[in-house]
């Protein structure tokens, strides 16, 4: 049926009806076109990062859940089977070494990569504020890979590690050993706080950093942060 014989049939019908008329009908004009782009362009930009920087944090937590649930199961089996950390009563903490040794053995399925080796903790490091991170791959750091690909290190020195388990930093007290741990491995951005956070192995088990300060103070380093993220899960800072 053609166009004039359908208004033909409305006008037909009660004749009050007004006639359709579609010949003046016109699409749109290649600069309302380019306009609408434009639009559609700009709020892409201004909301796309943002998607996406909330998509990379839910990543970060359910991750930072995992590696701290492995962890604190792995610390409890040892401190069940091999007894009270501290060395100054008669515990297996006695160096950096025999730790990152324990947990070496429990970790069975592990990648190993020991002292300052290639595969492991690659690449630069920041902190939270934005300035220079550690470097976790140095001659001090005993590294592993666990199973799901994040990376854990162990820091020999005297701010990481005490023997009878007497250290007090990054809101921990009583700790016997700083485990850093890069929730996604070898992928960036490597920032501490972010995609990498601080517990604190004591005679009681694997403790998140962070936890013995106030819920709402964030170091602004980023090392008290784990304990912070698990509590509210997400990172919202």
């Amino acid at each position: 049926m053609a166009i004039n014989d359908v208004n033909s049939l409305i006008s037909g019908r009660g004749g009050h009806l007004k006639r359709v008329n579609l010949k003046g009908f016109s699409g749109f004009t290649l600069a309302e076109v380019l306009i609408t782009l434009v639009i559609i362009g700009v709020i892409a930009a201004m909301t796309i990062p943002t998607l996406i920087n909330k998509t990379n944090n839910q990543e970060y937590v359910s991750r930072l859940k995992k590696a701290y649930s492995t962890l604190s199961q792995v610390t409890n089996r040892i401190i069940a089977e091999e007894g009270n950390p501290n060395s100054s009563i008669g515990g297996w903490a006695s160096s950096t070494e025999t730790i990152f040794d324990m947990y070496k053995k429990y970790l069975s399925n592990a990648k190993v990569c020991g002292i300052g080796v290639t595969g492991c903790f690659e690449g630069t490091y920041k902190q939270l504020n934005n300035t220079a991170g550690p470097n976790f791959n140095s001659g001090t750091r005993y590294t592993l890979v666990l199973a799901d690909g994040s990376e854990m290190s162990m820091n020999n020195n005297a701010s990481n590690f005490s023997a009878d388990c007497s250290k007090n930093s990054n809101g921990t007290s009583r700790k016997c050993q700083t485990i850093a741990i890069d929730v996604n491995g070898a992928k960036g951005p490597n920032v501490i706080g972010r995609d990498t956070f601080t517990f604190s192995l004591r005679e009681d088990g694997l403790v998140p950093d962070g936890c013995e300060i106030s819920s709402d103070t964030v170091m602004e380093t980023g090392y008290a942060c784990a304990c912070k993220v698990l509590r509210e899960g997400a990172i919202n800072y």
